[in-house]
């Protein structure tokens, strides 16, 4: 079964199906995730999924939809993120609070361009780590970086504000 949802991870025809799969059952699909992240889940030649491009990204697409149940899976997305993926910040900033380990990986990753920064800054905000001391020195050493974290703020806060507001005819 596994195996299965990883091969419909690497088509864009399937893997959304795949995808609604794993949600379909939260808690099982953690240890699922961790097996692709490890590199233990391998398609029949051998290959890790995770290094297919498309498998990995569907898996930290699943992530960002988990949230904090996918906390246990943290360790990896801090990794995915040293290695300048954004999605993987995205999965950092849904699960609500992280580690040291992981704001110092984030903070690293302001100094980025594009949606490796703004991801990142958005994941510091959300998980209450705007104000860490990492992040203070880095905003006050970095004109970039203050300026993302600014900008990032102000379109979360708006989001916040948009959320409250009813739907417009």
């Amino acid at each position: 079964m596994t195996i299965s949802l990883f091969e419909q991870f690497t088509s864009p025809a399937t893997m959304i199906a795949a995808e609604q799969e794993l949600l379909a059952n939260p808690e099982g699909a953690v240890c699922i995730l961790e097996s692709l992240f490890s590199g233990q889940a391998k398609n029949q030649f051998g290959v890790p999924y995770r290094e297919l491009g498309l498998p990995l990204r569907c898996a930290l697409e699943v992530v960002c939809r988990l949230g904090p149940i996918a906390k246990p899976l943290e360790g990896y997305l801090a990794s995915e993120l040293r290695d300048g993926n954004f999605v993987a910040a995205m999965a950092l900033g849904s699960l609500g609070n992280v580690a040291e380990s992981s704001v110092a990986a984030l903070v690293a990753s302001l100094a980025g361009n594009g949606d490796l920064s703004y991801e990142s800054a958005a994941a510091l905000i959300r998980c209450g780590q705007a104000e860490h001391p990492l992040v203070v020195e880095v905003a006050s050493t970095s004109k970039n970086a203050a300026n993302v974290l600014h900008k990032v703020a102000q379109s979360l806060s708006k989001e916040k504000a948009n959320a409250h507001l009813p739907p417009s005819a």
